[in-house]
């Protein structure tokens, strides 16, 4: 809102959307809780755009902000991806202390890292379980499921 009061001026945004120059000025403070509406953000960045502006104030937030969230649900996916290939691989760990583990003359220490092996697959399955019902709830999305969410 800033750049387009800079280029427009308060009392013509306040006329282009049809509200107060107390309204449009109140749209500027960055700790605002009110915003123009869609249509009111496209007939400023229009009205911008026509007084000589080189951009588009608002649509460049609003992308900004989809950058954002697509990364932020992203991340996410991309986390589960890394867990499942660390499963894997710690799955294989497993098996191998296992089958080491069951072998006749297998020694405690043999048995020791077959544990240790177990405990470092609980740690990741969990991690798995944490992440899984994330991709489960609807986020911004109007289709069914989700792509995931937060990732921590």
């Amino acid at each position: 809102m800033g750049k387009v009061l800079a280029q427009l001026g308060r009392e013509r945004a306040a006329a282009v959307v049809g509200k107060s120059v107390s309204t449009v000025y109140e749209w500027a403070k960055e700790d605002t809780p009110t915003l123009p509406s869609l249509m009111e953000a496209l007939a400023l960045d229009t009205a911008h755009r026509l007084a000589g502006g080189e951009d588009a104030p608002f649509r460049d937030a609003f992308s900004h902000q989809l950058d954002i969230e697509v990364d932020q649900q992203d991340a996410c996916r991309r986390a589960l991806i890394d867990d499942s290939v660390e499963f894997i691989g710690e799955a294989g760990d497993l098996q191998a202390a296992l089958f080491i583990a069951v072998q006749p003359g297998a020694s405690p220490l043999d048995l020791h890292r077959a544990l240790v092996e177990v405990t470092q697959v609980e740690g990741v399955v969990r991690r798995i379980r944490r992440r899984l019902p994330r991709f489960l709830r609807p986020a911004m999305s109007t289709g069914p499921g989700n792509t995931g969410g937060t990732h921590q």
